[in-house]
Order: structure tokens, then sequence, then C-alpha cells
């Protein structure tokens, strides 16, 4: 006689924002098992009524097939009285008290997203496609527990077939929060020697145009605006380091794609294991062939990174040099600009091609830099991709430690 408990599964770590719901659903649907799943302020919370000898198998799961921007600190289970669920269903956020879970950095477009983006009718194009797998977290939280109207994505009303995403558990976009598509979400605008554009593939041709004429073009980002120009040009570069007020300091590029940096820089399995990364952060390499003199005055090290928006891969897609320069949309010393109107005031000493899209950025993020010393990852700028995940430590910190 198959004898049947409830129990409590309190899983704390870096678990919202990252699938982790719809993950926990779908082992649930996968041995027809009763309960529910909800996101509170202390991580993630499962009830679940099965036979006892049941429970350890659905925590090893839990361990070894989380998903994989997800990091789990600690699983307690808890055995607790009988409910009766009829089915498993996921449950709508609680706040337990003042204790904060981990929030998701933000995650690089995958490559099922950028797939979706050739094949899928209502988001051909898309650039600001997402999943549970991938997309903007930190830089559009507001507050906890992660949920879309705890976000900037709040004012964005999803649209009958997003909707429709959302809701189906076999869908790779079920709970992923900032879904949308050319209907219903985000859209980008442009304003380029004076003109206003709004259409989309006419702002990406403008774009790929003036990166290929030896302009510098300023867009917004996930965490802050960046100026790109072809790191190729060598009048161009120059011009950049003029008008950013950015004496030596080497500017970070960005290759087209693996290949490209393989033939540029010196790269080994730790360094392209950490570029490839759902982080996508700046890695620092040693450069083989030349750039224009102007990017890192004459180091032998080169800041490299790969596209990490769908935009990215857009203009790629169009331009003509397998590198640009991608730097912060700041004059130099100042913190990396998210705000439309400051970009506008600011940035038109740089450049006279804008692009921003109708979102806002409520938590700055600028590009994390990383180098790989004794085939371990140092980091070097601890921003987009790393926070604001914690570093844990052995001992107790009060306030702030520097």
């Amino acid at each position: 006689m198959i004898i049947k408990k409830a129990y409590q599964i309190s899983i704390s770590g870096l678990v919202q924002g990252v699938g982790f719901r719809p993950f926990i659903f779908r082992i649930a649907r996968k041995y027809d098992l009763k309960g529910s799943v909800e996101n509170n302020t202390k991580g993630v919370s499962v009830i679940v009524e099965c036979d006892e000898n049941f429970i350890q198998q659905f925590k090893n799961d839990i361990l070894e097939l989380a998903p994989p921007a997800s990091r789990i600190k600690s699983v307690k289970v808890e055995e607790i009285p009988l409910n009766g669920y009829s089915e498993f269903s996921i449950s709508g956020s609680k706040i337990l008290s003042d204790a904060v879970t981990e929030i998701s950095p933000d995650i690089a477009v995958c490559k099922d997203c950028l797939i979706d983006m050739e094949i899928q009718k209502h988001r051909i194009n898309y650039p600001f496609i997402n999943c549970t797998n991938c997309g903007p977290r930190f830089t559009i939280i507001r507050d906890l527990p992660y949920d879309r109207d705890k976000t900037t994505m709040q004012q964005f009303t999803m649209c009958a077939k997003c909707s429709g995403e959302f809701h189906d558990i076999l869908d790779r976009r079920f709970h992923a929060q900032p879904i949308a598509c050319n209907q219903c979400g985000p859209a980008y605008s442009c304003i380029s020697s004076g003109r206003l554009i709004s259409a989309f593939n006419e702002i990406v041709k403008e774009v790929s145009g003036k990166i290929d004429g030896g302009e510098i073009i300023a867009i917004k980002g996930l965490g802050g605006y960046f100026l790109m120009c072809d790191a190729l040009q060598d009048d161009t570069v120059q011009k950049l380091r003029i008008r950013k007020l950015r004496d030596s300091k080497p500017f970070a590029v960005m290759f087209k794609n693996i290949e490209a940096i393989r033939e540029y820089c010196f790269v080994n399995p730790e360094e392209e294991e950490l570029l490839e990364s759902w982080r996508k952060p700046i890695v620092l390499l040693k450069q083989k062939k030349e750039f224009s003199g102007h990017v890192n005055n004459g180091l032998n090290t080169i800041g490299t990174m790969l596209p990490y928006m769908p935009l990215h891969y857009l203009i790629f897609k169009q331009i003509k040099t397998p590198v640009v320069i991608l730097t912060s949309g700041n004059i130099s010393d100042n913190p990396i600009i998210i705000e439309d109107q400051e970009a506008k005031k600011y940035l038109r000493d740089i450049t006279d091609t804008i692009v921003w899209y109708n979102r806002e950025i409520y938590n700055r993020a600028d590009d994390s830099v990383v180098m790989v010393a004794g085939k371990q990852a140092s980091i070097i700028r601890r921003s987009r991709g790393y926070v604001p995940g914690p570093i844990d430590l052995n001992r107790q910190v009060d306030g702030i430690l520097a």
C-alpha cells in the first residue's frame, strides 16, 4: 500500500528569474505529482504530496537538473500535513519576511531565441526576444518577488499570442516574465542626422551604414548606453578617443563570432568557455593580429567579447567589419548613462546617431571584465552577468565591506 505524505521543500539561492518555477512544474508533471510552487522573499517554496520513498528522488532531480543560470545554496525538506491537492500549480508570489532572495543577473540571449528570431512570425528580427533561459533580469527588476508587475515590463500588456505561451507548460516561455514580441513589447527609435526613424529594420540599416561609413553610434543597451564604431578604421577610433575625452585607456571590442576572435587573438579553452558562457563578459586576451592602433595603444592584450543582445547579432548581419568597439556611453570618469534624455543631451557631442528603446533601465550595469590566470577566472570589473549575485564569505560582515 502506497502511503502519501506532504512535504514542503524550501530552496534558497539564485532561483528567481532563471525559469525555476516552470522547471519544478515540469518535474511534478513528469511524475504526476500534486502540490504547488511559488516565489517568495526567501527563494522558492514547493509543496508536494507523494510516497515518502519518492521525496529523495524529487530532491535529487532539483539539484541535478536545475536551470543552467540558477545557483542553489540549500534545499530543505520538511513534512507537513496533507492538504489533498488535486493538481500541481504555480501559486502567486508571497512576501514572507524581510529576507531577500538572490536576484538573477541579466542573461545573454540564448541560441534557441536566436533561431526563433528567424522563424517565429511574431518575433522575426525582434530585438527584445527572450525566454526563461535568457534575457534581462537585474536591470529591469524594481522589487521582489520576481514577477512581471515588479519589473519595468509592467507597462507592456502581453498580446494573446505571448499570453498563450506564458501560460503553456510545454512552451519555453512558460512564466518568462519579460516575454514580448513585435506586437506587444518594447520598441527601438533612432535619431540620425536630425531624422527620427521608428521602423526597426530601417534603424538597423541606418546604424549599419553609419558604422561601415566610419561613424560612431550611441545605442541603449541592457544596463546603459554604449558607443559603437568599426574597430578597424583608425580615423574613427581616434575620433572616438578625442570626443569621449579618453586619452589612452584601452577600448573593449566585440567580435562577430568566436572564429573572428581566433583570427585576431590567442584564446585558450578556459577563455573560450568564458566568452561563450551565458554571462558573456569582456575577457582579456593576448592580441595576435593588429586592429586600429588607437584601440589599445600598443598593449599586447585586448578586452574582447561576443554579442549578448539580439540587436548585436542583427547589426553584425549587415555590417562589413568583423569587430567593433563597444564602450560605455558616457564621458570619461562619469557613470554609464541610463536615462534617454541624458543620452540625447550628453552624447550628441560624440555622435549624431542615437538609438534608444521605450523600456526603462531600472538598475545600471556595465559590461563585466574578466581575465584567466592559472586556468581560473579572475574578475576585474564585476557587473553585467554577475551582479547582483552575492560573494559568499566565511565570516560575518555587518554593513559594507570595501
